[in-house]
């Protein structure tokens, strides 16, 4: 609760105690105003599965011994000054609209207790690996932040594709509600490995006109549904969804958005024909027709599993402990810097970079050094870099630094939970605020610090 100054406070009594309400409201809006930077309409989370080489990639260092800096060389990109690898030609030429957090850094050495951390603002209770999905476990920052989120919305506020994050065949946990039930659960769109996308069933039955759904709609409001929710938080959170699900019926365009085959085919090339590529077209859409956050992974393709009985990969796709630079340079980078180019560029064309916070990350960057006998990188969380770009954010610029070998920051230091508690600030949400979990005890969206420096 807000403090009142004591002139405040007196006045209370000579204006009544239904001035009270009003006076907390103001004071709590006015608390909220300081952590609440941005009125972004939407987010797009895109998570590299795995963990992007951030010295390979973004925070090169050409200046280091061979073993350290690899085979890749630094290019110009779009601002001068700023360098980034020639596997990301066309990232390159984005960059004027780009922002990179070169100081990011958490302790989790293993990818389960990784994705939670960066995904939920909020270290695993277990550092090792082989977590399983508990209905302990905190929420995704998306889901936490459709909790507290009450912007209007015609689409269900937290949107995954293309599919959920595995590592042999378990899920990994910090991808859910978790603790805010499953009520609170990202809504799933599955898209396949070939970029098939499964469409939800968002149309409106041919038979039942808007006046009939219409009518069902206000004869709902006259039916007492009290013995199908248990509290007040939920009755709301009911009515909730039941007010979204009438809206998606009344809205064509709510269903039109999963038409991705409607773009031209200049588009979908632009994006790529692959599932990175398509899923991406379809976060655009999706943020057109009015979503709130879009989380999408990066998820396998034909091309990234052997015989049909497993991935070529480690584990994760970006988990390139072997073969590391061919699968960088052959497989994954043509694919993400496409993608990721085509996606900026397009937003901003279109006029939906200034209110749509784009998000570029993955569990952690990898060894400065180059291991042997594989010539690969390993995990490395103590230093690694994160792009991000829109919501009226600083464009063109780096944030944070590296020592001389990509190993541990030098400046500027950001958590993961700053990270969190900066997406929410971005979409004008309040991170230090409360939401109410399934056993009714609060959880605080991110005690993290909002980087007020990237505006």
């Amino acid at each position: 609760m807000p403090v009142l100054p004591r002139r405040q406070l007196l006045s209370v009594g000579s204006l009544g105690a239904l001035s009270l309400p009003t006076l907390l409201q103001a004071c709590a809006a006015k608390a909220e105003a300081s952590t609440v930077l941005s009125k972004a309409k939407s987010c797009v989370l895109l998570y590299m599965d795995g963990g992007p080489s951030h010295i390979d990639l973004l925070d090169m260092k050409p200046q280091a011994p061979a073993e350290i800096r690899g085979p890749y060389a630094p290019i110009a990109t779009s601002v001068p000054g700023i360098l980034v690898s020639e596997l990301m030609p066309r990232v390159a030429q984005q960059m004027h609209h780009l922002l990179q957090i070169r100081s990011v850094q958490h302790d989790q050495l293993v990818h389960d207790p990784a994705v939670y951390q960066m995904l939920t603002g909020y270290s695993h209770i277990s550092s090792a690996g082989g977590l399983k999905v508990e209905a302990t476990d905190l929420p995704h920052i998306g889901c936490a932040f459709s909790q507290a989120d009450r912007a209007p919305t015609s689409l269900p506020r937290h949107i995954q594709l293309p599919d959920v994050m595995t590592m042999e065949a378990r899920v990994l946990p910090g991808q859910n509600g978790g603790v805010l039930g499953p009520s609170s659960d990202p809504f799933a769109v599955n898209i396949s490995p070939t970029g098939e996308i499964t469409r939800p069933p968002f149309a409106r039955q041919a038979e039942i006109s808007l006046r009939r759904q219409a009518a069902r709609a206000d004869l709902l409001k006259h039916v007492g549904i009290e013995h199908q929710v248990s509290r007040a938080a939920n009755r709301e959170r009911f009515d909730d969804f039941q007010r979204q699900a009438f809206d998606i019926l009344s809205r064509e365009s709510v269903d039109r958005a999963f038409d991705v085959h409607t773009e031209s085919s200049a588009t979908q090339d632009r994006y790529g024909r692959h599932r990175h590529g398509r899923s991406v077209l379809l976060a655009r859409r999706l943020v057109e027709a009015g979503a709130r956050f879009v989380t999408v992974y990066w998820g396998n393709e034909e091309q990234d599993w052997a015989d049909g009985r497993g991935p070529k990969l480690a584990n994760n796709p970006w988990d390139t402990h072997r073969n590391h630079f061919p699968l960088m340079q052959d497989s994954l980078l043509p694919r993400a810097d496409q993608t990721l180019a085509a996606f900026i560029a397009d937003l901003d064309e279109r006029g939906l970079l200034d209110e749509t916070l784009v998000v570029w990350m993955g569990d952690f960057g990898r060894t400065p050094r180059i291991s042997k006998p594989w010539a690969s990188r390993d995990h490395w969380p103590h230093a690694f870099t994160i792009l991000m770009a829109g919501a009226g954010l600083r464009r063109g610029t780096v944030i944070g630094a590296t020592d001389s070998q990509a190993a541990y920051v030098t400046d500027s230091p950001v958590s993961p939970a700053d990270v969190t508690a900066t997406i929410c600030a971005a979409l004008g949400v309040d991170p230090a605020q409360n939401v109410l979990r399934a056993d009714g005890l609060p959880h605080r969206i991110s005690t993290g610090r909002v980087l007020s420096q990237l505006w």
